[in-house]
């Protein structure tokens, strides 16, 4: 049986601009499933060395020259 409570107790935790990110997510890949966003968050430094090549604070997301197709 799985027990729902930790992870109500964790979601509680994700503030409003991350929800807002993730609904950004939603709308532009909505199969994308959540084990997938996590690879994409732990491969991110492996593949980008150089700080240049990261986006800017500013920049929307799937801008970058490494955005996901």
């Amino acid at each position: 049986m799985v027990n729902y409570q930790p992870i109500a107790a964790l979601v509680n935790q994700i503030s409003a601009d991350t929800w807002d990110v993730l609904r950004q997510i939603k709308e532009r890949r909505p199969a994308m499933m959540l084990s997938e966003l996590i690879d994409c968050r732990t491969g991110a430094p492996q593949r980008l060395q150089r700080s240049e090549l990261r986006p800017s604070a500013h920049e929307p997301i799937g801008q970058s020259s490494d955005a996901l197709v």
